[in-house]
């Protein structure tokens, strides 16, 4: 069996558990490739028997550039797949939003996997609900659907789709329901516009190397950023300057009433035994965003 593994990833915790799953696939014999998205040409899947795609929940959903990916796949006819995905708090509608666009594309989505992984955006703060995550748990039952969807691929194929399981787990529904807002439209509106400070800015070009859409160009003048952008705050993350800068504050004062629902749903699931609190949630300082501790290191004359 030929498998290819699809994976986007942007702090590389979705890519570790891509690295578990395929261990898994190669451990039940199958034969598997692992590329990233952007090495993939959409056009080009012919010869594989199983594809995987695997990303980290943006939005309660799947990233936009993961989105225009499916919407560029040629018809699949009836060929397996499997999605898996990281997140922090809420995995929301992710499952059932793929699967409906592949499944338009004739694609057989028949195995879902999904694993919690530390939070890092600039306006909430770090440790967060889900730190320590990934860990050796995770990874091991990465590695056992790798092996279990080679089994659930082999018997599908010999005895129909309705050993295929529906599309799952999602959150509670008021996270759906909002899942469905989160158009690219209204997240640029909702979200801060970027500038890059020039007289920090060491041209290091980490943001521009990598941007998984292509959006900023630093030579411009002024320098191109979020043209496009798929949200994902990385060339924020990655700059060693800070010189990608945005007003954080009405997202920071938003932590608090977000930082509530999150807990609500963490406390559900954990209540099903499908969440693991590796932190006490009491110790979050909502009121130290990660920009912060960054800014403050840096000052310090250490590394952000």
């Amino acid at each position: 069996m030929k498998t290819l593994m699809i994976c986007f990833s942007q702090t590389g915790n979705t890519r570790k558990i891509a690295e578990c799953i395929e261990e898994g696939l190669l451990d039940a014999g199958a034969q598997c490739e692992l590329k990233t998205l952007s090495e993939v040409d959409s056009a080009s899947l012919t010869g594989y028997d199983l594809i995987g795609l695997g990303a980290p929940v943006f939005w309660y959903k799947e990233p936009f550039n993961v989105e225009d990916f499916i919407k560029a796949l040629p018809e699949q006819n009836g060929r397996h797949w499997f999605v898996f995905c990281t997140h922090a708090n809420v995995i929301g509608n992710f499952f059932p939003s793929v699967t409906e666009k592949l499944n338009k594309k004739g694609a057989k989505v028949i195995g879902f996997h999904h694993s919690y992984a530390d939070l890092t955006v600039p306006f909430y703060p770090k440790p967060s609900y889900t730190s320590g995550h990934p860990d050796e748990i995770d990874f091991e039952e990465a590695k056992a659907f790798g092996r279990n969807i080679v089994i659930t691929h082999e018997q599908v194929l010999q005895n129909g789709d309705a050993l295929i399981p529906e599309p799952g787990p999602v959150s509670s529904g008021e996270w759906i329901e909002e899942s469905k807002t989160m158009t690219r439209e209204k997240v640029s509106q909702m979200l801060p516009k970027f500038t890059i400070n020039l007289d920090t800015c060491t041209q290091c070009r980490l943001c521009e190397d990598n941007c998984p859409v292509g959006g900023i160009d630093i030579d411009a003048r002024p320098p191109r950023i979020q043209d496009p952008c798929i949200y994902c705050w990385r060339c924020v993350t990655i700059c060693p300057t800070l010189s990608v800068e945005a007003d954080w504050d009405p997202l920071v004062a938003m932590a608090p009433a977000n930082y509530a629902r999150y807990k609500k749903e963490l406390n559900k699931v954990a209540a099903r035994g499908e969440f693991r609190w590796l932190i006490d949630p009491e110790s979050i300082d909502l009121n130290d965003p990660l920009y912060k501790q960054w800014q403050r290191d840096l000052k310090d004359g250490g590394k952000k």
